[in-house]
């Protein structure tokens, strides 16, 4: 991955972007300094070496994102994380690529698919289970769902985009927001 987060003149995460537009920036726009680089990432030209930036601070653009978010975006990928890649009902681990949601209450019994009703399932336990409820499969959750929530608003725009996990070791000093996982 070669994007480059890009904040605010304040510092504040504005966008993640392309590190093509990202040198443009920094380089040859001069309106942004880069605070970060990758070490082995180097673009070179017939008159000078570029690093690529792996983060950008704007100099005169004090821009902040309008859609800020509290709960991180129920998606597959991160209950995946939430449930720490771990069937819900045997623990065993399953990987991202090989896991079936499980509903707790079927969606025939008028179960939503949300992060209060959806676990990791490995694909034995999920047949075994079926579209019965938990009492009628005789099987029990190890952890109860939850959603996770971020201890701090963050913009949309980039929790969408990278979701719990920060891509790259670099933005960790400015993606300053923590996810709140239960154990």
């Amino acid at each position: 991955m070669n994007d480059t987060l890009e904040l605010s003149k304040s510092g504040i995460p504005i966008q993640i972007i392309d590190w093509h537009k990202a040198i443009s920036l920094c380089y040859v726009l001069e309106t942004a300094c880069p605070l970060a680089e990758y070490s082995d990432r180097v673009i070179h030209t017939p008159n000078r070496e570029f690093i690529i930036p792996s983060v950008i601070q704007l100099i005169n653009s004090d821009h902040r994102p309008k859609n800020y978010i509290k709960f991180l975006p129920f998606n597959r990928k991160n209950v995946y994380i939430r449930d720490k890649g771990r069937c819900a009902y045997c623990n065993c681990n399953v990987s991202l690529y090989n896991f079936t949601f499980d509903h707790i209450v079927p969606q025939c019994l008028g179960g939503e698919t949300n992060w209060n009703n959806v676990v990791v399932s490995c694909m034995k336990c999920n047949g075994k289970k079926g579209s019965k409820s938990l009492n009628k499969s005789n099987m029990s959750l190890i952890r109860e769902p939850y959603q996770p929530t971020l201890d701090r608003a963050a913009p949309a725009s980039i929790v969408s985009k990278i979701g719990i996990n920060i891509p790259e070791v670099s933005w960790k000093d400015y993606v300053y927001w923590n996810v709140i996982l239960k154990d």
